[in-house]
């Protein structure tokens, strides 16, 4: 399964409309923030600048029957929504249309395992509520609620989210699974970003932020446009009359029938592929059928990595050939990178190399990444760097780590970023508002977020960043 994906690009957050004047009306607005530690990461830090400065991420307006999102990220966008008559309308304030849209689409995550296309669907998900774990978030007590897919128990697919009873709730657009939390979500996270409501305050009604202004036009609605590549040279095409899908390259000639209910984009040589009897496998750049469509389920994840199935409910790896490689024994698998596979029996999740042989047991609830054979980990939401043997190499914890090359972590502690190599020893200072990891031998930094400059491994001043 491709990793998480979470659809947090919020030029298309949304929001909805109507109701009575008697009804009453909360105002929230977000920012991005960490999904284990609610402080803001690197990413999050270069998002917040692209939004401005202390502005919201988003604000939402709910009442019990009538929503409004208003995303602030490049540039505004707006969705009203009515849910007691199921309409809902996109604003335009700079063209002063409005255009009528679903209320929620359902489209959740780009994914590689899901009948019929490259999407999972809010249906696709189970939530779990977790009432006994409460949460204060922007002065209001929440309580804990999980979302995945059905049957999945990876944590890089979980969606975590902390509502609040006493509020109404508030879902749109590809976050319409939000209609299953009982009260409002001021946290939505996943893989590594989310976002969390900052202030949230109760204000008088004002049915004009329900209602399309008077001097709007109504627009041409908006058609998704598909998308029928498959890589740079091959696409897919559609038989008119069964509907099934086949593989042509850019001159039009078909490398393979159409006979398939599903193709997945290519990772590097290989695609997958599914029949008509919603079986999985695996075509190669010739459209060779090179493992047969027999397996329950496949993934592949990475380029030169070898490919997931699953057979009687459990996960094991095979080569692009179709030998076997690991039995089917495990709860679930995931390949993240050329150089290890996450494994998962029960709760716990453990790390073993492209052929299955354990590198780490399944002792760890999150694993972040693996190098040099050190694995990143998250205990009690602080990060700890494990060896093969299972021990913490550093003397402290941290609220963030990442690899960073040249044998370093990027760490953050006390709202500030710092570089540390693999025995604890701080490099660099923590004096950054953000960084990156090294690339050829440099890294680029900030201590203000207004001048860039780059460092070495050593923490050397090296240059100015020029746009």
């Amino acid at each position: 399964m491709k990793q998480f994906i979470l659809c947090l690009q919020l030029a298309f957050l949304l929001l909805i409309g109507q109701g009575h004047a008697q009804q009453k009306l909360y105002k929230i607005s977000y920012q991005f923030a960490d999904p284990e530690t609610g402080t803001d990461t690197a990413s999050s830090e270069f998002i917040k600048i692209l939004a401005g400065n202390n502005e919201a991420l988003m604000q939402a307006f709910i009442t019990k029957d009538q929503m409004r999102i208003e995303s602030l990220l490049f540039g505004k966008s707006i969705q009203i929504s009515n849910i007691h008559e199921g309409s809902s309308f996109l604003l335009d304030e700079i063209n002063k249309t409005y255009t009528a849209t679903e209320l929620a689409t359902g489209k959740l995550i780009e994914t590689a395992v899901n009948e019929g296309d490259n999407y999972a669907y809010s249906g696709d998900f189970e939530i779990s509520l977790v009432p006994d774990q409460k949460k204060i978030i922007a002065g209001i007590t929440c309580e804990k609620a999980t979302f995945n897919l059905t049957g999945s128990q990876d944590p890089q697919t979980e969606i975590t989210v902390w509502y609040a009873p006493k509020l109404p709730k508030l879902y749109w657009g590809t976050y319409d699974y939000l209609e299953k939390v009982p009260g409002a979500a001021l946290y939505i996270g996943s893989a590594g970003l989310g976002i969390q409501a900052t202030k949230v305050e109760e204000i008088t009604f004002d049915k004009s932020l329900f209602e399309i202004p008077a001097d709007y036009e109504e627009g041409e609605p908006i058609e998704e446009a598909v998308d029928s590549t498959l890589n740079d040279h091959l696409s897919w095409y559609q038989d008119s009359n069964t509907a099934y899908f086949g593989v042509q390259d850019s001159l039009g000639n078909k490398l393979t029938p159409a006979k398939y209910t599903a193709i997945y984009s290519y990772i590097g040589d290989y695609a997958i592929v599914n029949d008509a009897a919603q079986m999985f496998g695996l075509i190669d750049i010739h459209g060779k059928e090179v493992i047969p469509c027999q397996y329950e389920s496949l993934s592949l994840e990475t380029e030169g990595g070898p490919v997931v199935y699953m057979r009687d409910l459990k996960y094991g790896l095979l080569d692009t050939n179709g030998k076997i490689l690991l039995q089917a024994k495990y709860d679930f698998i995931s390949v993240p990178s050329p150089e290890y596979a996450l494994f998962t029996e029960g709760e716990h999740t453990g790390i073993m190399d492209q052929k299955g042989a354990v590198l780490l047991p399944a002792k760890y609830e999150t694993i972040s990444d693996y190098r040099d054979n050190l694995a990143l980990i998250l205990v009690n939401q602080s990060y700890q760097l494990i060896n093969k043997t299972g021990h913490n190499q550093l003397k402290t914890d941290y609220e963030f780590l990442s690899f960073a090359g040249e044998r370093l972590l990027l760490a953050f502690n006390d709202n500030k970023y710092g570089y540390i190599d693999y025995t604890g020893k701080v490099v660099v200072p923590f004096k950054l508002q953000n960084a990156q990891a090294f690339e050829n031998g440099l890294a680029l930094v900030t201590e203000d977020l207004e001048n860039f400059y780059y460092i070495d491994a050593k923490g050397k001043f090296i240059k100015k960043y020029e746009e």
